[in-house]
């Protein structure tokens, strides 16, 4: 199983609130190390050697900071530091795909959001509907200690069943991990009752499988999908999503809305391959 968790540094509050989570998840799910990543996008290699050497040594004392930082929150795990030149969006998907996880800040990691307006051209969107393992996005607020549980918005139609199987196992391995209770959430406009059917027998399977180990509510909610989590996120400590890509592999635009107003941190989910999760017995 893949243990390393990556996370984005850029020297903003942002990030260091994305470096503080994932040293917090490092420890809770008993992960061997991060890699903290600096991707420095400076001088071309026409621009005078002087200047890219002095932007290459900022660069790196701005990922020093970020390595001191949870090198601090990780004492005696490991603490990988990566200075990358290039490109932050194909650096952060190419180092998703051995991660178990990738953090950032929210409109941070190196410029995340230089397009003003909506998050389409920005890092952490292209990151959440790219990358190949959860993305999990955080504002500056997020450094301050955990507080309500962890909500998880599943789409309950047949046709979302393998994005919002993955969906509901990442949310159940983060809760069991944390000691937080389950909220398991669907919005629709039809009938509740058969969502409320959906959602049962989705989570049936865990509630047999964690026990006492993990509460698991479950929510029908009546109207469109992004207002009814947004006021979810409201007290929650996460919000796990499943991607919805539409054209071109852009994220959907409840992710895409979420990412850019939730007051909590968000995780995106894509479809993936089950691995074992037995809540009965620890993880390590």
């Amino acid at each position: 199983m893949k243990q390393e968790i990556v996370v984005a540094y850029d020297g903003t509050r942002q990030s260091r609130a994305a470096v503080v989570w994932a040293a917090a998840e490092c420890r809770a799910r008993h992960r061997t190390g991060v890699a903290v990543c600096h991707v420095w996008d400076g001088a071309d290699p026409e621009r005078a050697e002087a200047v890219a050497a002095e932007e290459r040594r900022l660069a790196g004392l701005r990922l020093f900071e970020g390595v001191r930082l949870a090198e601090r929150l990780l004492p005696g795990r490991e603490v990988r530091p990566v200075l990358v030149r290039g490109d932050p969006r194909d650096t952060l998907i190419g180092l998703s795909g051995n991660a178990a996880m990738l953090v950032l800040g929210r409109r941070s990691a190196g410029g995340l959001a230089r397009l003003a307006g909506l998050l389409r051209g920005s890092v952490s969107a292209y990151a959440a509907a790219h990358a190949v393992c959860p993305v999990v996005v955080v504002g500056a607020q997020a450094s301050a200690p955990p507080a309500g549980g962890v909500v998880a918005g599943i789409d309950a139609a047949a046709e979302a069943g393998a994005e919002a199987e993955s969906v509901l196992r990442f949310a159940v391995e983060v809760a069991r991990g944390r000691s937080l209770p389950l909220t398991v959430v669907h919005a629709t406009r039809g009938h509740a009752a058969e969502g409320e059917r959906a959602l049962a027998r989705m989570t049936e399977p865990w509630r047999l499988r964690c026990r006492a180990r993990l509460a698991i509510e479950t929510r029908v909610v009546q109207g469109p999908a992004l207002p009814a989590l947004l006021a979810c996120a409201r007290e929650a400590w996460l919000l796990v999503v499943g991607a919805h890509r539409t054209g071109a592999g852009l994220l959907g635009s409840v992710g895409q809305g979420l990412l850019r107003r939730a007051p909590c941190p968000v995780a995106v989910v894509h479809p993936g391959p089950a691995w074992p999760i037995t809540c009965d017995t620890p993880t390590f």
